[in-house]
């Protein structure tokens, strides 16, 4: 066909009447003159009268080239006399038994082709190629393919003038083709009739074997095959199909092919990835003293491989990977894209916001893996493999999947015995020697050589082998590129987190605390950003919405509380009340299913064994105070404890008094008897009720 020519209306009226999809090919002539624009396409200027510019059909995309061959040929394909046998398989899909002898006979029809051309007529070609091969004194080439042109078993067998006659028929009514001369596919090539159901049976989710399909699933009226037909045609299925619905998703990307990025054009800070990971060893809590596995966020530099930053924290979460990015951009240098994983540790409004949050403060980019695509964070997934895990197999409370069963259960038992004695094992690292260990191995893994990494002549061997993080990361330096670490004092207002606050008479409020500088009493009522410490609750940085800084202000102490209280000790006494209610809770489940037929009353709950001594003390005194028995009002009767009280008033509603409802508002007002009340089975909201 030759090229085709046509102005922009003219490939939208083709594209429309071909039915294009739009997102495929513009419909529009004004989008296609944008898209050739865009692109680049070739053009001509048009000869019609109206001008304008022509578009040749090669220049457009190759979707739309496609659809156009298609559509023309079904428009003139009853001009055109079927020559070729369209059926033919192609050589490439052919198996080894049908191609070694199509390749024999292509050779020997070649033969009697260029004997015809030295002017020997075909049919003395033939007869002279036959008795050749009959009397071995073909080139020794040519003679090994007779036998396998026969496309037969035996040794010694010739070829007849009828056989190639049929060869050159099969070639000439296939209009050329060598792929005619291929012998005919073996019986028994073809899916079986069974095999649909076969597969339906054994691709789901409980994995059931062949012979639990066979014996226990398979279906009335259906064919069954023997255990070996299954086996033989399973290894004729290609893994994907075999294994879908077998696995999820998720499981068969294992089997799928992937991209590998080429990070050549990038350098050191160009992309930071990150990811949190459990460590796989007991360490001591910095609190409690007790066994627990932290998480450790960890960040690399994606081009030179090293390891920038560190945190670690009792759970992921948004500030243990923003004080891992901090070490990174303070330590080294500011990155300009920060990759992590689509969790919730850094896909917040406290990285995201666009007036508070890290990003928009840091001015870098942050960019998210799909959802089960751990391949796409290969660099980060084998960093926790090849580094974190082999950090915890070091120490005597490893507790990974390589650990002995037994070995494990020793060493629990001798950790708990030594806590119970004094406090400390000799198997459970300190928090404080764990955090060593983890700043010495990042010294030993960025000087350690890389198999990702280019190789090099070491100087003091003299053998190859890879570079190591540093290495790299010096090589960068000495090429021309400077880091840009971020300083301490600009990381301390750069990371802090912020939140929006409205102002109030020269004060702003956080987390029950109150900040006051005569500054802002100009901004009275209006909302600004109010950055914290989140360890240090004596100051609050104050700034506008546009991020101009205004003051420092103080904790006043005017407030409740004598010493202002932090984040992190707020987050603290959540996390301990929570603890407290799911203990209670529990115990009451265990009593309760100790003697299912009593009523069982709420009993004080345990001392938490993960509370330092003083919050020991003071739920103990909480605890006694609510359980004491409390003053009930004269005229009625004495109750054993609050719960018996309170349960009283509800169902008695019209016979309480006024002190009943003034003792009522005093305990309401005090949120660990309502939350007590709570685990007593008790109608809070009822009980609000009651002391209005």
């Amino acid at each position: 066909m030759s090229e085709v020519w046509r102005s922009a209306a003219g490939w939208a009226d083709a594209a429309k009447s071909m039915g294009i999809n739009k997102k495929v090919f513009p419909h529009s002539e004004r989008n296609i003159r944008e898209k050739a624009v865009r692109d680049g396409w070739n053009f001509r200027d048009r000869t019609d009268s109206g001008g304008g510019r022509e578009f040749p059909l090669s220049a457009l995309p190759k979707a739309f080239q496609n659809a156009f061959a298609r559509h023309h040929l079904r428009q003139t394909d009853r001009l055109v006399p079927a020559q070729l046998n369209l059926e033919l398989p192609r050589i490439e899909d052919m198996k080894t038994y049908q191609r070694k002898p199509l390749e024999a006979r292509a050779a020997l029809l070649a033969e009697i082709d260029r004997m015809v051309i030295m002017g020997l007529g075909r049919s003395k070609a033939i007869e002279t190629l036959v008795e050749q091969a009959r009397l071995g004194q073909l080139s020794p080439d040519l003679q090994g393919m007779v036998s396998v042109a026969n496309a037969r078993g035996g040794i010694g067998r010739t070829m007849t003038r009828s056989t190639i006659y049929n060869w050159m028929k099969a070639r000439e009514q296939a209009g050329g083709r060598v792929e005619a001369l291929a012998p005919a596919q073996l019986p028994g090539g073809g899916i079986p009739d069974w095999a649909q159901t076969f597969i339906e049976l054994y691709c789901r989710p409980s994995k059931p074997g062949i012979a639990e399909v066979l014996d226990d699933a398979w279906p009335d009226g259906v064919t069954k095959p023997s255990y070996d037909q299954v086996r033989r045609f399973l290894k004729k299925v290609d893994v994907i199909t075999k294994n879908r619905g077998r696995v999820g998703p998720k499981g068969l990307q294992q089997f799928r092919a992937y991209h590998k990025r080429d990070v050549s054009d990038l350098w050191p800070g160009a992309v930071f990835i990150g990811d949190g990971h459990t460590h796989k060893a007991m360490v001591a809590h910095p609190l409690h003293g007790q066994p627990f596995r932290p998480e450790i966020t960890s960040i690399v530099d994606v081009y030179s491989r090293r390891w920038v930053g560190w945190s670690a924290a009792l759970a992921e979460n948004t500030w243990s990977v923003a004080d891992a990015l901090r070490h990174a951009v303070t330590s080294t240098t500011i990155c300009d894209v920060f990759y992590y994983d689509n969790g919730s540790g850094a896909k917040n409004l406290t990285w995201d916001d666009n007036c508070t949050g890290l990003i928009a403060r840091l001015g870098i980019v942050k960019l998210h893996s799909a959802p089960w695509s751990s391949q796409a964070r290969g660099v980060i997934e084998r960093f926790h493999s090849s580094v974190l895990h082999r950090v915890a197999r070091r120490s005597p409370s490893y507790v990974g999947s390589r650990m002995d069963d037994e070995a494990r259960q020793a060493a629990y038992k001798i950790t708990k015995k030594d806590l119970k004695i004094s406090g400390q094992s000799k198997l459970l690292p300190l928090w404080s020697d764990f955090a060593l260990e983890i700043d010495a191995e990042m010294e030993r893994y960025n000087n350690r050589p890389h198999d990702s990494l280019p190789k090099i002549i070491d100087p003091a061997s003299g053998k190859r082998r890879h570079m190591t993080p540093n290495e790299v990361w010096q090589q960068a330096i000495d090429d021309g590129w400077q880091a840009d670490p971020i300083s301490q004092d600009d990381a301390r207002s750069l990371f802090r987190p912020a939140i929006q606050r409205k102002t109030n008479r020269s004060l702003v409020s956080w987390i029950g605390n109150e900040y006051y500088h005569e500054a802002l009493e100009a901004l009275h009522g209006e909302d600004v950003v109010v950055s914290y410490d989140i360890h240090d609750a004596q100051t609050v940085d104050v700034s506008l919405l546009d991020g101009r800084f205004i003051c420092t202000a103080v904790w006043d102490g005017h407030k409740t509380s004598y010493t202002p209280v932090s984040f992190v000790q707020h987050v603290h006494d959540q996390r301990t009340s929570g603890r407290l209610k799911r203990h209670d809770a529990k115990r009451e489940k265990i009593l309760l299913e100790a003697t299912p037929n009593l009523s069982i009353t709420h009993q004080p709950a345990q001392m938490m064994p993960d509370l330092t001594e003083d919050q020991r003390q003071a739920v103990q005194v909480e605890l006694n105070r609510l359980e004491a028995p409390t003053a009930i009002p004269t005229g009625h009767t004495i109750f054993p404890d609050d719960a018996s009280w309170v349960q009283w008033c509800i169902n008695h509603k019209d016979e309480i008094t006024e002190s009943d409802r003034r003792e009522l508002r005093r305990k309401i007002s005090d949120r660990m008897f309502m939350e007590l009340m709570g685990m007593q089975g008790l109608d809070v909201g009822a009980l609000q009720t009651l002391a209005a």
